[in-house]
C-alpha cells in the first residue's frame, strides 16, 4: 500500500478517526486528469465533511483558495487566522491545555513549525499524492509539514500619494529622505514575512538597510492586514512586505494602489503546515493537504499571487506584475533561519526602538 497507509504511527485517537467511515468505496478525486486523492482519502473527507484550520495567510487571500477547494471536493474548511508569533502562542497554549482544536495549522516562520513538531502538534506524517514532486526545502520528509502558500515581499504604492514620476524603481529608491514618515512596514513580530525580507536586504541590497530605513520614521504595524488598509486610505504612502494579495484586492475594490517588483528582486517566504496530532478530521485535512500540493490546487493557489508547492503549477500571477521563476526568487535557508533568527529579531527592534 502507498505511503505505508497513507499515516503511519498516526497516533491513536486520530487512526481511529481515519478509519472510523464506512459505506461503499467512492471514486478517487481527479480534476482535468490529475489524481488529486485516492478513494479511501477522499471518501473519508466527504464523510467528515469540514475541517478546521489555523493559518497565517491573509484571510482576504484565503477565501477564493477556499471556495475553490469546497467546490472541488464539497469539503467545508472554518479557518482561523492570526499572525505567526500570535497563531503559535495559540497552538501552543491549546495543546498545553487539551484544548486543541484545529486540524490543521500553519506558521510562516520555520523554526517554530520545528517546535510544533517537538512539542507532539505536529507529528502525523502524511506524504501527498503529489509528495515526490514537492522540492526537498518545501516539505518535512517525512510530510508532517508542506510550505503550501508561499508569499513574497515587495513594495507597495498609494497612487495619489506618490506621482509616477517618483514611482520607486528598486529598495535603495525607498531610502531617498523625502519618503521620511510615510512608509509603513510589518513589526519583525509578524513572522516568517519579515524575518525573510529584512534577511534579504541586509545580505542583496544594503547591510545597512534596516538602519537607514529607520532613520526614515517608518509606521510600524503588528500585521500585512493594518498596513494595506492604512496604505488604500492614504494613511501611509508605501507599504513594504508580504503585501501583494491583500494590496492586489484592494485594488480590485477600486483602491489606488500599485505593486512594485524591485529591480535587486523579491524575497519569498512560506506559510507551512501540517496535520495537528489531535485532529477530529484527518481524513478531510489529508485531503486538504493532497488538494493543495496539487498541481490543480496550486494554480488556484498562484492566480492569488503567491507561489504554490508544486513545481508543476502555473507561475503566480497577478495584474501588471511578471513573477520570476520560483527559482530566481530569494529563500532563507532553513539552517541559517535557524541560527539567525534570534540575534536578527533583537537586531531589527533594537534599530526600530521596538520592544
Amino acid at each position: 500500500m502507498r505511503n505505508g497507509g497513507r499515516l503511519s504511527a498516526i497516533g491513536a485517537a486520530v487512526a481511529a478517526t481515519w478509519l472510523a467511515w464506512s459505506g461503499t468505496a467512492a471514486a478517487q478525486l481527479v480534476i482535468e486528469g490529475e489524481t488529486i486523492a485516492d478513494a479511501k482519502t477522499f471518501d473519508g473527507a466527504k464523510a467528515e465533511g469540514r475541517l478546521l484550520a489555523y493559518g497565517t495567510y491573509p484571510a482576504d487571500a484565503m477565501k477564493p483558495i477556499l471556495a475553490a477547494f469546497q467546490k472541488d471536493t464539497g469539503v467545508t474548511v472554518e479557518y482561523v487566522r492570526l499572525p505567526s508569533l500570535n497563531m503559535y502562542q495559540r497552538i501552543t497554549s491549546e495543546f498545553a491545555a487539551k484544548k486543541l482544536e484545529a486540524d490543521y495549522v500553519d506558521l510562516t516562520d520555520l523554526p517554530l513549525v520545528g517546535q510544533l513538531m517537538e512539542r507532539g502538534i505536529l507529528t502525523v506524517p502524511f506524504k501527498t499524492t503529489s509528495f515526490d514532486a514537492i522540492p526537498a526545502p518545501l516539505k518535512n520528509p517525512d510530510g508532517r509539514w508542506y510550505s503550501l502558500v508561499r508569499p513574497v515581499g515587495v513594495i507597495a504604492v498609494n497612487r495619489s500619494r506618490v506621482a509616477d514620476a517618483d514611482m520607486p524603481k528598486s529598495w535603495k529608491d525607498l531610502l531617498d529622505p523625502k519618503w521620511k514618515g510615510v512608509i509603513g512596514t510589518p513589526s519583525i513580530d509578524a513572522g516568517g514575512s519579515v524575518l525573510t525580507l529584512y534577511s534579504f536586504l541586509r545580505e542583496k541590497v544594503d547591510p545597512d538597510f534596516a538602519k537607514k530605513l529607520a532613520a526614515l520614521s517608518p509606521r510600524i504595524y503588528p500585521a500585512v492586514a493594518p498596513l494595506s488598509t492604512d496604505l488604500a486610505r492614504g494613511e501611509v504612502a508605501i507599504g513594504i512586505g508580504a503585501i501583494a494579495e491583500p494590496v492586489a484586492l484592494q485594488m480590485k475594490a477600486g483602491a489606488p494602489l500599485r505593486v512594485i517588483f524591485p529591480r535587486e528582486g523579491i524575497s519569498s517566504f512560506p506559510a507551512a503546515g501540517g496535520i495537528s496530532s489531535t485532529a477530529k478530521h484527518p481524513n478531510a485535512t489529508a485531503l486538504y493537504l493532497d488538494w493543495m500540493t496539487s498541481r490543480h490546487g496550486g494554480n488556484v493557489i498562484a492566480k492569488g499571487g503567491a507561489y504554490p508547492a508544486n513545481p508543476g503549477s502555473d507561475r503566480p500571477h497577478l495584474e501588471g506584475l511578471d513573477y520570476p521563476p520560483a527559482d530566481q526568487v530569494w529563500n532563507l535557508g532553513l539552517e541559517e533561519w535557524t541560527a539567525e533568527r534570534e540575534p536578527r529579531m533583537k537586531e531589527w527592534r533594537e534599530t526600530f526602538g521596538i520592544k
